[in-house]
């Protein structure tokens, strides 16, 4: 007769360990390099811990840290040792960070797979609106090449930007210095001559995107309509259930 599976305990446990240590880990640096089957594993896990500490966290802003510390049973999920060693960041730095979010505190970005005989796909797992974001230096490059190119910002990075700065504080000042920065660092743009001063640098500029004949944040395929502003009235109908 066959048996069934019986349940790995010890893989369980390792698991669960794996997952308590890229938590730490991405809380203490921002941002790890992994497999993708791990970030999209863990990503549930550290989007969990952070959106239950922070919402406690709210009700114990009066409180000194060591209170803190010690009465916020979902800093329990961590190792004892990164609980003392990443706890205070947790509800000191992102919890001003994170002011407004309750939830999508971390993103995913896919890489090429890892050289080796596995050949596995690996990942980006990090903190969004932090100074080591990679998504927000890429389109911090492609604002300052479309600078030094003279074009404005097409329409899907426009959007991809909007949705960089939003919540960040002062979003747009910080995006701002570090478009000035990115000339600086990728293209050798000197602001005093306001000059790029690397000839082959400037031969590369040369090369102009063509322009979109559409908006590319509306679907081709499907006819959809864009959202009402934020601060748009809209009118209810009326219900047929209305006695008066």
């Amino acid at each position: 007769m066959p048996s069934l599976q019986k349940y790995q305990v010890n893989v369980a446990r390792h698991v669960k360990s794996m997952d308590k240590n890229i938590t730490a880990n991405l809380i203490r640096h921002e941002s790890i390099v992994t497999t993708r089957a791990k970030a999209k594993r863990a990503q549930s896990k550290v989007e969990r811990f952070l959106s239950r500490t922070l919402n406690e966290n709210q009700s114990m802003l009066e409180q000194p840290l060591q209170y803190k510390l010690k009465n916020n049973k979902n800093l329990r999920y961590l190792q004892p040792p990164d609980m003392t060693d990443v706890g205070p960041k947790v509800l000191n730095e992102l919890a001003q960070r994170y002011p407004n979010r309750s939830h999508g505190f971390t993103r995913i970005i896919k890489l090429e797979p890892r050289l080796g005989e596995d050949k596995a796909p690996m990942s980006v797992l990090e903190l969004v609106d932090s100074n080591l974001e990679v998504k927000f230096w890429y389109y911090a490059k492609i604002a300052a090449r479309l600078q030094l190119q003279g074009l404005e910002l097409d329409s899907l990075t426009a959007n991809e930007i909007r949705k960089l700065t939003t919540f960040r504080n002062d979003g747009e000042v910080v995006f701002a210095k570090a478009v000035e920065t990115a000339k600086v660092e990728f293209f050798k743009y000197n602001p005093e001559t306001e000059q790029v001063e690397d000839a082959e640098i400037q031969e590369n500029l040369k090369n102009v995107p063509r322009p979109f004949s559409r908006d590319r944040t509306v679907s081709k395929k499907f006819q959809t309509k864009p959202r009402p502003a934020a601060s748009a009235s809209v009118e209810l109908p009326k219900s047929p259930f209305a006695t008066a």
